[in-house]
């Protein structure tokens, strides 16, 4: 069942996808919405972590700026 998500997003950046999408998928009606699902599809596929490696790091006396930035460092 298609779903509608409604988002605000930087007007340069909405100007340079539109383009990016009709360069890829024509400059016909659909094409934002392959683009759309594309970059949602990537975007969601990636970066998988495995949480039972991330809870030893995560339990920590740094403070939360100092986590964002190296929480992931020891999982390579």
């Amino acid at each position: 069942m298609p779903e509608t998500i409604k988002v605000e997003v930087d007007e340069a950046l909405a100007t340079r996808f539109r383009k990016r999408a009709m360069e890829r998928y024509g400059y016909k009606k659909g094409a934002m919405k392959k683009a759309m699902e594309e970059a949602m599809r990537r975007y969601s596929a990636s970066g998988r972590a495995d949480w039972a490696k991330l809870e030893g790091v995560l339990k920590s006396d740094k403070d939360s700026v100092w986590l964002q930035h190296h929480a992931w460092d020891d999982l390579d």
